[in-house]
């Protein structure tokens, strides 16, 4: 299983549409809203995709064509500093 996130970017008209429902309706997709925010002219949400790799690509396809924006997230990997136990 794949975990991708991105910024979806909207205008106004769209916030009434149930653009993340219908992910998680019409794909094999875990969608986790992460943040978001809506002005008088626009709005965005960051949201994460759980699933397979060409279904995330399938989803993100579809929402191109009804106008969102999407930009993936790039997030630096974890590091983690392990002391080893004397």
């Amino acid at each position: 299983m794949a975990i991708e996130q991105y910024t979806l970017t909207f205008i106004k008209e769209m916030a009434d549409k149930p653009l993340l429902q219908k992910l998680s309706q019409n794909y094999e997709l875990i969608v986790v809203f992460q943040r978001g925010q809506l002005s008088d002219t626009a709005g965005w949400v960051q949201i994460s995709l759980q699933g397979d790799p060409e279904e995330i690509q399938r989803a993100v396809a579809d929402l191109n064509t009804q106008g969102v924006m999407i930009s993936p997230v790039h997030l630096q990997p974890l590091t983690f500093d392990v002391n080893p136990m004397p």
